[in-house]
């Protein structure tokens, strides 16, 4: 039968909090809403600044098929509904690729909120971004990308110390 969109959502959600947990070897201390109807996933509280982040999350197993063929390709495609975006909110998108297993993250990409109307395409009432998961990629989603949790991790601290 196979995992629907939803359920590898949720299971890359959890497994992106618990990563991120253990990376930050505690620091951070992930809430989640009972429920979710404002787009928001998770609120990173950091322990030490006592400062949060906002963040929401959406985790993909597979990248884009390439035109005219069964293969994929290394451009992965991300969606976020406009209806739950606040511009005067801060606020951050985390795009996590996973292996089809769903144990390791092939890529991960995190961009603040306000940046999407600007970065992203608009189709149909959705942002969208497809940056490529290539190591050696040069798109415009360089600067957002986080090769491991670790790094992932020190970021949201940065944001909660700035």
């Amino acid at each position: 039968m196979g995992l629907s969109s939803t359920q590898i959502g949720a299971i890359g959600e959890n497994l992106l909090i618990n990563a991120l947990m253990k990376a930050s070897e505690g620091r951070l201390s992930p809430f989640q809403p009972l429920a979710d109807d404002d787009g928001l996933d998770v609120l990173f509280f950091d322990k030490v600044t006592g400062n949060s982040v906002a963040i929401q999350l959406k985790c993909r197993t597979v990248s884009i098929r390439k035109k005219g063929s069964d293969e994929r390709g290394n451009s992965v495609h991300f969606q976020v509904r406009q209806s739950t975006y606040r511009e005067a909110r801060k606020a951050y998108l985390v795009a996590a690729l996973f292996d089809e297993g769903l144990t390791t993250f092939e890529a991960m990409w995190f961009l603040p909120m306000e940046m999407l109307p600007e970065i992203a395409l608009d189709i149909s009432g959705k942002y969208v971004i497809r940056p490529s998961k290539a190591p050696g990629s040069n798109d415009k989603y360089v600067p957002f990308r986080c090769l491991s949790a670790l790094e992932l991790a020190h970021r949201i601290i940065d944001i909660c110390e700035n």
